[in-house]
């Protein structure tokens, strides 16, 4: 997780995205909050500590909407 973080971070810093949702398992989207620059928090709109490995993009957008 820290070389995903790691990546987000670097991506944030040299302005890769605006805006950014993460969603991850539980467990896994805790082990990269530990990880996360300032830059890269500021930059987060949403976050979703669900696992949707598997779903189809209709179920994530709709997970997206619940949020």
């Amino acid at each position: 997780m820290a070389a995903v973080a790691g990546w987000l971070n670097t991506q944030a810093l040299g302005n890769g995205f605006e805006a950014l949702a993460v969603v991850a398992a539980p467990k896994s989207l805790g082990e990269l909050r530990k990880h996360y620059h300032k830059s890269l928090e500021g930059k987060l709109v949403m976050e979703l500590a669900k696992d949707l490995t598997g779903h189809s993009i209709a179920d994530i957008e709709a997970a997206l909407d619940k949020g």
